[in-house]
């Protein structure tokens, strides 16, 4: 049986050569999303003398351990197709060294391995480097008998409609590459990718007066971007994962803001309880979930249920490890005060509920700093009256700019 996130095998290796005790890998676990897989091999000591590389035809990544042996019975992990690592095989290039060899699923993949500590640790990096083509990537399928259009809406931006999806020149790509995300954004090279939550066949939450979260996080977003547009320097962009409503993957969402080459990632979302009392504004980064609570969060805005974010949460470690974590501390601080200190402009008891941590799976695999917003309740009687009125969406939408805009070290002064 295939599994869609996660494949779990156990195998064991014998004697290191160079250290004398018995290295044993006591767990392979692995992880992809759309353009990215992780697996990791866990080991019972430190590995530092371990090699690695790259061999082709077919395409395939090794790493040689001295003096392993795998122990009878051991059973190969199953990669589901989504993938980038079609099957793991053993071999043995020398009498006294073992050798892993993870086959890959076409030749444009680039690799990194390396070890960690605590626990012990090999982890292979695999991400997808297919040259784009020179059409804009869509969210959608295209339809023959009409010319394919971009995934999003970029009426009424600071630049053409179309040009901003097409592919940069190289010397365009340098450039923007050369700068940090803050001078990107001041020379008009930054790239913002919103997400609205949910959409087409799956609604999200559903609360009082009739409320529907894909419908609500949709308009926020549009009018997030629109504030952007307005106040970011001309030529920047900002582009949403959808502009009607519409089902997209998780991972595909993610895997758009990648191809994108997104300076910022913001999934917009509305929450639910089932305890009415409940209500406030919430800011969360990629992480191991830090209460119970968001860890059911999680698992609710992923489809799926606790027990299966409790096994993605087991390689989570390694993940952040490699990803834009303080940068998304960051993002999450500033969206979620600016966004508060805008609400209680008119609503002195807006609550906040803090910056927290959870294992959401539309941040995983995401090249930089993500965040996800739950912006308000509509199970909340009062949160739910005032996510009615379009007058505090926009104020929702104005603070939510305003902490963005803040993070790319764009002044806000001039945001009313």
């Amino acid at each position: 049986m295939f599994w869609l996130v996660l494949g779990l095998a156990v195998f064991f290796l014998s004697v290191d050569s160079a250290s004398g005790a018995t290295k044993k890998v006591t767990a392979l676990r692995h992880f992809s999303t759309e353009g990215y897989t992780r697996v990791v091999l866990h080991l019972n000591r430190e590995s530092i003398n371990f090699r690695d590389g790259m061999l082709k035809n077919p395409p395939r990544v090794f790493v040689d351990i001295p003096s392993g042996q795998l122990i009878s019975g051991f059973k190969m992990p199953s990669f589901s197709s989504t993938s980038l690592a079609r099957k793991l095989r053993v071999g043995r290039p020398s009498k006294n060294t073992i050798r892993l060899v993870v086959e890959l699923r076409n030749p444009n993949i680039h690799h990194r391995v390396f070890s960690l500590s605590s626990p012990n640790r090999i982890v292979i990096d695999l991400r997808e480097t297919r040259v784009k083509r020179a059409k804009t990537p869509s969210l959608q399928t295209p339809k023959p008998s009409r010319r394919q259009r971009p995934a999003l809406s970029e009426k009424k931006s600071n630049t053409r409609a179309t040009a901003p999806l097409k592919e940069k020149s190289t010397s365009s790509v340098e450039k923007r590459r050369s700068l940090d995300m803050t001078a990107r954004f001041q020379v008009g090279l930054g790239r913002i990718v919103l997400d609205p939550g949910h959409g087409g066949k799956d609604p999200g939450a559903t609360g009082l007066y009739g409320l529907v979260e894909k419908n609500l996080t949709l308009d926020i977003s549009r009018k997030i971007a629109a504030t952007l547009r307005k106040h970011l320097p001309p030529g920047n962009k900002v582009i949403l994962t959808r502009n009607r409503d519409r089902f997209i993957e998780l991972a595909k969402r993610t895997s758009f803001a990648n191809q994108q080459d997104a300076d910022i990632f913001i999934s917009i979302h509305i929450n639910s309880s089932p305890a009415g009392k409940t209500r406030g504004l919430e800011t969360y980064l990629l992480a191991e979930a830090s209460t119970p609570r968001a860890l059911e969060l999680a698992a609710r805005e992923s489809g799926t249920t606790v027990a299966r974010m409790s096994d993605l949460q087991k390689i989570l470690n390694d993940l952040m490890l490699r990803s834009k974590v303080t940068e998304s501390h960051q993002l999450a601080m500033d969206v979620q005060g600016k966004t508060l200190s805008t609400l209680r402009r008119r609503y002195a008891n807006a609550k906040d509920l803090g910056v927290k941590r959870g294992p959401f799976y539309v941040l995983v695999g995401a090249q930089m700093p993500s965040i996800l917003i739950e912006m308000g309740f509509v199970t909340n009687r009062v949160e739910a009256r005032r996510l009615r009125a379009q007058k505090f969406r926009l104020l929702l939408s104005k603070g939510v700019a305003r902490g963005i805009l803040k993070f790319a070290g764009i002044p806000t002064h001039r945001l009313k």
